[in-house]
C-alpha cells in the first residue's frame, strides 16, 4: 500500500467518480506489480485526475494525456474528488 503523507478530505474509490470530477490519488492498494504498472503509467500518489466516462473500463484525463483503466478486485486507487469545474 502506498498513502499520500497529507490527505484531505474523505478518500473514495476512483471508480466512484462521476464524469467531469476530478481528485487527488491519494492512495493505491492491492497488488503490488499492478500498482507499479499504474505508476508506471501515471496513476500514482499525488496525480490528478479528471474522470472523462466512468465505467469499466474507465477513461480518465491524466497529465495532458487520457487512459483507458479497467479495474478489478485485486487494486483499489481511492482519490479525494473536487467538484466538477
Amino acid at each position: 500500500m502506498i498513502a499520500s503523507p497529507k490527505i484531505s478530505g474523505t478518500p473514495l474509490p476512483l471508480d466512484l467518480m462521476q464524469a467531469n470530477e476530478t481528485g487527488e490519488v491519494v492512495e493505491l492498494c492491492g497488488n503490488e506489480c499492478q500498482i507499479h504498472r499504474l505508476s508506471e503509467m501515471g496513476l500514482r500518489v499525488g496525480a490528478e485526475v479528471r474522470m472523462v466516462c466512468p465505467g469499466s473500463p474507465c477513461l480518465l484525463a491524466l497529465g495532458g494525456k487520457r487512459m483507458s483503466v479497467r479495474l478489478n478486485a485485486e487494486v483499489e486507487v481511492l482519490v479525494c474528488a473536487r467538484a466538477a469545474s
